[in-house]
């Protein structure tokens, strides 16, 4: 617009056109093509200056549309238009993800002349900036979990929403992408030890931002960082280096890997499921992106990938880290903790206190104040209850030791009649029997063992089994009284002997009549 204003204001002050051209930088034909379609518009170099001005417009658009006319890659691309359109109003689309769809459909559309087009006939595409930090080979990898819509689980059949689990090494730009259905510590260190593997070594530092799998709390100084992930930093012998909040442009390299991955590997395209996702995400990373010369640094990644940074990585150690979940809880009265539905016991000191469980596949420790306290065989179903004894006190303790089996043991080593007495405690097993078989035991401790068998003996011939009859028996001497064999035995001497068991003056009517007086 400006250019036309020029020359039509330098031909209304008589200059020429060779030297309109000369003084504006610009080719004498266009210049004469100016001019004349100035001419066909009704202007001439004696015309008032806001006819200049009005004229100026209409020769614009005049020749915009001249140029499409005669532009046969805008005639092209023109006929894409409703495609285009279509394009643009999906996330994450750019350019040349465009050129590279176009060119899956076996039509060559040049980069420029797309955006042209675009430009004229579309909105401009908003544009982002990030800062560009050098570092050494190895040395650090930028990490990021992204969200990139819905995608199918292969296992429910569901589509829950999907993440992008991103790695990009900052010296060479290599790159590691894994979709995802969560954000949680065991998917987030599952994720890093595939990277590991991927890249064939672990870089010296790992950027990453605040999420919560990686940072507990986000402090510009003294960052907490979460335990797992600390255990899989020593493992690995890497650093977490925590960006500060809300600064996502500490780590361009891996915001832009974001927007790269959702425009070249999602944009315009649908997968079957996940698992396909992230096998055509694996291929991208190794054969298509990986050997694209970066413009920052006029190589592929893979280039420097494979000829420099590689050899500076950190060996894999000889195992791979098995991932714990952390989590606190509570040591209730019952001495126990739950922990995913089961229940694991804790001595009882730390009744009524938070402890940390920290939990493997196959194992369950119980930490307070750093100090591990208790060490379980984990359960894999809820509701199962895993109980140390040796957590209760020592009162609880030899009460569950006491049970059925060591009570008639204890009581056959004292005697028969003890052992008799133990069996008919114990025939209906309840809590309350249990209890009464250990008092008897208790009693027994008391007394010598012949005289408590000969004791309970006495009980069980009046067929009683009451504890109280047997601790009143040994405590008045009733046992040491001389006694019969059975409580029938006077009855049956007396018969015997002709007597009568009663007085014959009871019968008597004179007897009678006193005992109604």
């Amino acid at each position: 617009m400006t250019e036309v204003q020029e020359v039509l204001h330098q031909w209304s002050q008589g200059r020429s056109e060779r030297s309109i051209a000369k003084s504006l930088n610009m080719s004498r034909n266009t210049v004469r093509q100016i001019l004349k379609q100035a001419k066909l518009v009704g202007l001439s170099p004696e015309s008032e200056q806001k006819n200049f001005d009005e004229a100026a417009n209409s020769l614009l658009k005049l020749r915009e549309e001249q140029s499409t006319r005669n532009n046969p890659a805008q005639n092209h691309i023109k006929e894409q238009h409703d495609q285009i359109a279509a394009w643009l109003s999906m996330p994450y689309m750019t350019v040349n993800q465009m050129v590279r769809l176009f060119a899956e459909q076996n039509k060559k559309i040049s980069e420029m002349s797309l955006r042209r087009y675009i430009k004229k006939h579309f909105p401009s595409l908003s544009v982002t900036t990030t800062m560009h930090l050098e570092v050494l080979p190895g040395n650090q990898a930028q990490v990021d979990f992204c969200y990139v819509g819905r995608m199918k689980d292969p296992l429910s059949g569901k589509t829950p929403k999907a993440y992008a689990f991103i790695v990009t090494l900052s010296f060479s730009r290599y790159r590691f992408v894994r979709f995802v259905f969560r954000q949680d510590i065991k998917t987030w260190i599952d994720c890093h030890i595939r990277a590991f593997h991927f890249f064939g070594g672990v870089p010296h530092t790992m950027l990453l931002d605040n999420l919560k799998a990686g940072v507990l709390l986000a402090e510009i100084y003294d960052p907490t960082i979460n335990r797992s992930y600390a255990e899989l930093e020593r493992h690995y012998q890497f650093i977490a280096d925590p960006t500060k909040v809300r600064t996502p442009e500490h780590k361009g390299k891996v915001e832009r890997s974001v927007q790269i991955v959702r425009q070249q590997i999602l944009a315009g395209r649908t997968f079957e499921d996940i698992e396909k996702a992230n096998e055509y995400a694996l291929k991208w990373c190794r054969d298509e992106i990986a050997h694209k010369v970066t413009r920052t640094t006029g190589k592929t990644p893979w280039e420097l990938f494979n000829q420099i940074e590689k050899s500076t990585l950190k060996a894999l150690p000889a195992t791979d880290y098995e991932c714990p979940v952390w989590q606190k809880a509570k040591a209730h009265r019952d001495h126990h903790l739950v922990f995913e539905g089961s229940f694991y016991s804790v001595p009882c000191q730390y009744v009524g206190k938070d402890v940390w469980v920290r939990a493997t596949q196959r194992m369950v420790d119980v930490y307070y104040e750093e100090k591990k306290i208790k060490t379980h065989i984990r359960a894999h179903a809820k509701g199962q209850w895993t109980t140390d004894k040796q957590d209760y006190p020592k009162q609880t303790q030899s009460f569950l030791e006491k049970d059925a089996a060591h009570c008639l043991k204890e009581a056959k080593a004292i005697g028969a009649f003890v052992y008799e007495l133990m069996e008919k405690t114990l025939e209906r097993g309840s809590i309350t029997n249990q209890r009464k078989a250990q008092a008897i035991l208790r009693l027994a401790e008391k007394y010598d063992k012949d005289r408590f068998d000969g004791a309970c003996k006495r009980l069980l011939r009046f067929e009683n089994t009451r504890y109280k009859s047997l601790q009143r028996i040994l405590e008045q001497g009733i046992d040491q009284e001389e006694k019969e064999e059975n409580p029938n035995h006077a009855v049956s001497a007396s018969l015997k002997n002709g007597s009568y068991l009663r007085n014959l003056r009871e019968f008597s009517d004179s007897y009678q009549e006193e005992a109604s007086l």
